[in-house]
């Protein structure tokens, strides 16, 4: 195989500053002749990582990697020596000489490099469809109502895929892309190659930390309630979910500058944030916050806001993504949105100024999370005890005893307990209540066959039962970690046209999830009676769903009386006549599932 050439490999260390490429991934400090930083490669407060510009070399005394530049590229985006100098090479003009002749790259890069040019092709032909004519102008008209700027449009070059799901396929084709290269591209159905996956959508181009658009988004402007509000691309050789944010590249520059960082759930989010100045904001991509993403904005930020639902779901999400950081040494705050508004409809009612509110007054993690844990659980002996537990999470994440401590002395103030026993208590228990409140796949990896776990592995059995539990749930809906793990990649697969147990396999990361796929596929546990498990799963889901609700009720109906608000009684009326209708509804579940 021929090699890139001395010439060529030396021209690329010698042009790239090695500080500028280092500090893509982690924050620098000049001491002296060298500069300073926490190590991009493992977790740590005091930097201990080291970068010698002069001589193009990186040491971390932490975990003792090192190398050149070169090498650190190669580390830091798991890539090859070849692509390694290619990337570096195009980024500053320098041609690529092979000793020897040319050198054909491997189809793997040349399909990652063609995807990546056919994307900023096709981000700049949707963004002009958008911008410039007749078919983009109800996705135009949705953005200006939305109080989404053009200069916001402009910098996240957004775009519109028309409703004709067609024309993406014959437009390309013109421009000389054959069918075989664009059926790998994730552009279109894997089941009708010439179909588009994104249509009649405003599409949010999803970019690496470079700049480089390596998937979209799509929000439909259709009325059709079968249809998903937002798509996103699956993940692809260029492109992996859980190691990428949207908005990250714009936003870098002000997460530096700031030293801080706000997480929101999803792109019209980010984008009424950027609208309102606070240009730190960034989102997940279709799935639960991860831990490789809060590792992207570690090196360059002290605190992470985040910003999402005040239901249910919302605060699972707070909770879990609060568990994360605290794990990760990062301080967190809440944003407080509440009456089921988001960000958007907050900019479109109050302007800039009801976002930089609430922004502002950000709540304390410690505060937020006691708040949740009393409203939920209440104030009676058992409900304490409950509370606790769902605090012991947090406690054993932080990475101090000082804060430590100083957290069980405010919950023992609040809750109404002596900090003794609940220390006690918290020592005693933590290993067991870590599991039963949180069954967090990055905590442990049991898997709990429950109503909705076994729903949910009877549809891998039988494919054909996605559609009935997909018309009924989201995978917001399910309590259950490893069941929502699996409801998102079914729905992927059914996306794809590629809903076979083969593909579900492929796309399941979790070793304890793949194992109870083989187990119960092999066993044929799920051969009799599927669609009466679907079913009945389907209900507990539900079920679920109200009684987590009416808990939440009657927390606030609690509320009213622990702060002496009785004078309010027509609040507590309206409360008592919403768990009465909770409880018929219960009831009518129930039946079905008898």
């Amino acid at each position: 195989m021929p090699k890139i050439s001395t010439d060529t490999i030396n021209a690329v260390n010698n042009v790239t500053d090695m500080v500028s490429l280092v500090e893509n991934y982690t924050h620098l400090e000049k001491r002296g002749y060298t500069w300073w930083g926490c190590c991009p490669f493992h977790n740590e407060k005091t930097p201990s990582f080291q970068v010698q510009p002069d001589k193009k070399l990186f040491h971390c005394f932490g975990c003792n990697k090192g190398g050149g530049l070169l090498k650190f590229l190669m580390e830091i985006e798991h890539i090859s020596f070849t692509e390694a100098v290619t990337r570096l090479a195009d980024k500053s003009g320098i041609p690529v000489v092979y000793d020897g002749g040319n050198y054909k790259p491997s189809s793997e890069d040349k399909l990652k490099k063609d995807i990546l040019d056919l994307y900023d092709k096709v981000t700049k032909s949707l963004h002009h469809i958008l911008i410039n004519t007749k078919t983009g102008k109800k996705a135009l008209d949705y953005l200006t109502s939305r109080n989404v700027s053009p200069e916001i449009i402009e910098e996240f070059k957004l775009g519109f895929a028309p409703e004709n799901r067609k024309w993406l396929f014959e437009f390309l084709k013109e421009k000389g892309f054959n069918k075989e290269f664009l059926s790998k591209t994730g552009l279109f159905s894997k089941k009708y190659p010439e179909i588009a996956f994104f249509s009649n959508r405003v599409m949010f181009p999803i970019s690496n930390r470079h700049g480089q658009i390596i998937a979209f988004g799509g929000r439909t402007l259709s009325n059709d309630e079968k249809k998903p509000k937002y798509l996103n691309s699956s993940d692809m050789p260029q492109y992996r979910k859980k190691e990428s944010l949207f908005g990250f590249n714009i936003a870098i520059q002000e997460i530096r500058k700031s030293k801080a960082a706000l997480i929101c759930e999803g792109y019209m989010d980010v984008l009424a944030f950027h609208q309102a100045g606070i240009k730190i904001a960034v989102a997940p991509l279709g799935t639960a916050l991860t831990g490789e993403q809060i590792k992207m904005i570690r090196p360059f930020a002290d605190i992470v806001y985040l910003a999402f639902d005040s239901d249910t779901a919302g605060q699972n999400a707070s909770y879990k993504a609060i568990n994360i950081c605290a794990k990760l040494g990062i301080q967190t705050k809440i944003v407080s949105i509440k009456n089921g508004k988001d960000p958007a409809d907050i900019l479109l009612k109050d302007g800039a100024e009801g976002l930089i509110f609430i922004f502002k007054n950000a709540i304390i993690t410690a505060d937020y999370l006691i708040q949740i844990a009393l409203t939920r659980f209440g104030s009676t002996p058992d409900g304490k005890l409950r509370a606790c537990r769902f605090l012991f999470p947090y406690l054993e994440a932080l990475d101090s005893d000082i804060k430590r401590e100083s957290t069980i002395a405010q919950i023992s103030a609040t809750v109404g307990i002596s900090q003794s026993a609940l220390y006690s208590d918290y020592k005693n228990r933590v290993k067991q209540t870590w599991n039963a409140i949180v069954q967090d796949k990055d905590i442990t990896d049991k898997i709990d066959y429950n109503a909705e776990m076994r729903a949910v592995l009877a549809v891998v059995a039988n494919t054909d039962l996605f559609k009935m539990m997909r018309s009924e749930l989201t995978a917001d809906d399910f309590e259950n970690l490893h069941a929502r793990e699996l409801f998102i990649i079914l729905e992927e697969c059914y996306r794809d046209d590629a809903l076979i147990c083969e593909n579900i396999l492929a796309k399941c990361q979790n070793d304890s999830l793949r194992n109870a796929i083989t187990k119960t596929v092999t066993k044929g546990e799920f051969t009799m009676k599927a669609k009466e498990i679907v079913s009945d799963g389907i209900n507990y889901v539900k079920s679920n769903i109200l009684q987590k609700k009416r808990e939440n009720l009657l927390g606030k109906l609690r509320l009213l009386n622990v702060t002496g608000n009785v004078e309010d009684s027509n609040l507590a009326d309206e409360l008592m006549l919403e768990i009465r209708n909770i409880d018929n509804q219960i009831i009518k579940f129930k039946g079905r599932t008898v």
